[in-house]
């Protein structure tokens, strides 16, 4: 079997969808060796010989033109690329792939978020709900990211169940674990870091919900010696946020960094409504710190017991709960430990482990 994998979208500063099309085709060659990636940005594991590169234009981007030059190139480019490259099976890590495919296809929806917040995510929207409906009659069959996200699809499109399979994602554990404290302080130094601080990383789309956790952190900070510390995008966000000389906001940093945003927080709060998977909390149990998570969506599944879940709707009980748990040194200790034991269920090795049982799958229907 000859897969091919689509990762035409990979750009130089990937977040969640980027980081896992990077990471899990690294897996899936340490697997099977028989692959092509279809890509402007080959993983580094990936022998010259097995990538077929794709024009930069193409490149993940908020930007219209961009998009639809990489419509384009996967409905008029690739499946004849494909089938000059003898594909047996596409693989396409995110819901985007050909109307027409030249041969079995595995797509991974990771969430329904352009569904349920039109509004954020502007043309590429129309082009989600148009793919999601031609979903069934493209797919061989189809990966979700949590239980979650099967409930969702399910509910949203005519797919049979027994074409969906649930593969949760995996970490990069040589990156994501606690770091050394003697790098500490050149680390705090190099980001312009006081001193204690909360953390919150990802993208400041609303449904990220950022204001709650500022609007909580600025009732509380006089019960706190903590700045708190916004990681993400501002060019993902929709919403002016509150400045405040406690408020850092870093916005992108490399992900090489974030191991040490983590472990030297003191606190990971993950306010989010709308959560496909939840790499965050996942990447700051596996670097030791306690997290304290939204109970919604499939970040109870991520989190499992071993952080503290709140109503991300209740900014109010937000922040008198960061001062409680960060009150409780024992608390602390006992959140960092659970979540380290947490992180371990999950590897980007047996993300590739299920999708090749899907792979297989495929090529028997």
């Amino acid at each position: 079997m000859k897969i091919g994998i689509n990762a035409a979208h990979l750009n130089e500063t990937p977040t969640g969808i980027g980081v896992f099309t990077r990471e899990v085709s690294e897996a899936l060659l340490r697997q099977h060796k028989d692959i092509e990636i279809f890509t402007s940005l080959p993983p580094a594991s990936f022998p010259d010989g097995q990538v077929s590169k794709v024009p930069e234009i193409i490149q993940g981007s908020t930007a219209f033109l961009q998009n639809l030059c990489r419509f384009l190139y996967l409905n008029l480019v690739l499946p004849g690329k494909g089938n000059k490259d003898k594909i047996d099976l596409l693989y396409c890590p995110m819901l985007e792939f050909p109307y027409a495919p030249m041969s079995r296809l595995v797509v991974t929806v990771h969430d329904l978020h352009p569904l349920l917040f039109p509004a954020q995510f502007g043309h590429s929207a129309r082009y989600f709900k148009l793919s999601l409906r031609l979903l069934k009659k493209a797919a061989s069959r189809v990966t979700v990211v949590s239980h979650f996200v099967k409930k969702e699809l399910l509910n949203a499109t005519d797919l049979e169940e027994d074409k969906i399979d649930v593969i949760p994602n995996g970490y990069d554990k040589t990156l994501f674990r606690p770091q050394a404290l003697s790098a500490k302080q050149a680390f705090m130094e190099r980001y312009s870091l006081k001193g204690n601080y909360i953390l919150f990383v990802g993208n400041l789309f609303p449904y990220k919900n950022v204001r709650t956790l500022t609007e909580a952190f600025l009732r509380v900070k006089d019960r706190l010696d903590h700045e708190l510390v916004i990681v993400g995008r501002k060019d993902l966000g929709g919403e002016t946020l509150p400045l405040d000389d406690r408020i850092l906001y870093m916005d992108y940093v490399p992900y090489h960094d974030l191991p040490g945003f983590y472990s030297y927080a003191d606190l990971l709060v993950h306010p989010s409504l709308a959560e496909g998977f939840g790499f965050t909390p996942l990447e700051a149990m596996a670097c030791g710190t306690p997290v304290l998570s939204s109970n919604r969506a499939s970040l109870p599944e991520v989190v499992g017991e071993a952080g503290i879940l709140f109503d991300p709707l209740d900014g109010a009980s937000l922040g008198s709960l960061m001062v409680d748990v960060l009150g409780n040194k024992t608390l602390l200790r006992e959140l960092g430990d659970k979540g380290t034991r947490q992180a371990e269920k999950f590897s980007w090795d047996r993300t590739a482990s299920g999708l090749m049982k899907t792979f297989e799958k495929a090529m028997e229907d």
